[in-house]
């Protein structure tokens, strides 16, 4: 496998942990601001909360210029890759698949089970923060089905 595929794999996979914490501290913490409208019932075309996947890809399109302007810098091309590939899958997961923005989907029994995470979020206001590996404590999992079975 070549460096660059590691490179984009590796930037991929840390992207998750990344993003959690993005979520977590930045989202539903100072940031609550923008984040605010994707939580709200409201149902609009755009929401203030897309700014964040602008201005995210806008720092990853800066990283990979700067990569193609100096060699020094050119590791930052395949860490841009692998950024990008995973934007794009939290985009589908999250806004095409899960809050169903293009229109739904049919029923993906793979994308279930992180769809049944994200609504325990919505639900719940707290964990789980993560969207591709998202990992939701016993206790709010217990919670959500007991309300599933009253």
């Amino acid at each position: 496998m070549s460096p660059d595929l590691l490179v984009a794999l590796a930037a991929f996979v840390a992207m998750e942990p990344m993003s959690y914490l993005a979520h977590r501290f930045v989202m539903h913490g100072p940031g609550m601001g923008l984040h605010r409208s994707h939580h709200s019932r409201l149902t609009t075309r755009f929401e203030r909360n897309d700014l964040y996947p602008v201005l995210f890809a806008g720092i990853t399109i800066l990283a990979m210029a700067a990569g193609t302007m100096s060699p020094t810098l050119r590791v930052l091309l395949p860490v841009g890759a692998g950024v990008t590939l995973y934007g794009a899958a939290y985009g589908f997961v999250h806004d095409v698949y899960i809050h169903a923005r293009l229109g739904r989907l049919p029923r993906m029994a793979a994308l279930e089970w992180l769809k049944d995470a994200h609504e325990i979020h919505h639900r719940f206001g707290g964990e789980p923060y993560g969207m591709l590996l998202p990992i939701v404590p016993a206790r709010l999992r217990e919670r959500a089905e007991a309300r599933v079975k009253a």
